[in-house]
């Protein structure tokens, strides 16, 4: 009898011992993990915007779209950066190619340094040591826009155009995809497009 008690007090020592270091050790161990993960852990918020801010690079970039009777563009850049104007998608391109070509496949190339490509638009804004090449002529100028809608070209700023027949020094030259119609002007009516034959 006297050995069951003393089984009995072990027993019950025990079971406080267990409750006493369950509630005053055990959720203090757990307490300390629970603040050092929180202070090594970036916040959620904070990594989406990490990773959105990495996941704006993209190299080797391509784009192709269909334009009007059945012509095509298509738009490659070596690397470019997504950013957004009014919930807008703008990929600023770098080193850039673009290809234009026509239902029977006759081609436009241009190489600029850089573009913004609207994906919504298609529109494209080129800029900076723009060369267009179109069989063997080639223009040259400092900025260059697409419009998708009109299918226009609109070339400017120091445009200089060599072809077989000679070259033309003007302010503007525009291109439309469709009708193929070229018209070359200056922004100041009163200047002249100046033309030298090699003829």
């Amino acid at each position: 009898m006297k050995s069951l008690l003393q089984l009995l007090l072990i027993a019950i020592m025990v079971i406080i011992a267990f409750f006493f270091y369950k509630q005053y050790f055990f959720d203090e161990e757990v307490l300390s993990e629970n603040i050092n993960k929180e202070q090594t852990s970036i916040p959620i918020d904070n990594r989406e915007k990490v990773e959105k801010e990495k996941n704006n690079f993209i190299k080797k970039l391509k784009y192709k779209v269909q334009l009007s009777k059945d012509g095509e563009y298509e738009i490659n850049a070596k690397s470019s950066e997504i950013s957004y104007l009014n919930n807008i998608e703008i990929v600023l391109m770098n080193e850039v190619t673009a290809i234009f070509l026509d239902n029977k496949k006759r081609k436009i190339t241009i190489k600029s340094d850089k573009a913004k490509f609207n994906t919504s638009t298609y529109d494209t804004n080129f800029e900076g040591n723009i060369k267009i090449k179109y069989f063997k002529n080639i223009i040259k100028s400092e900025k260059l826009d697409f419009k998708y809608i009109s299918n226009d070209i609109i070339i400017y700023e120091g445009v200089t155009y060599n072809g077989n027949y000679g070259s033309i020094e003007a302010d503007n030259i525009q291109i439309n995809l469709l009708s193929k119609n070229i018209n070359i002007f200056m922004d100041n009516p009163e200047n002249k497009v100046r033309i030298l034959s090699n003829q």
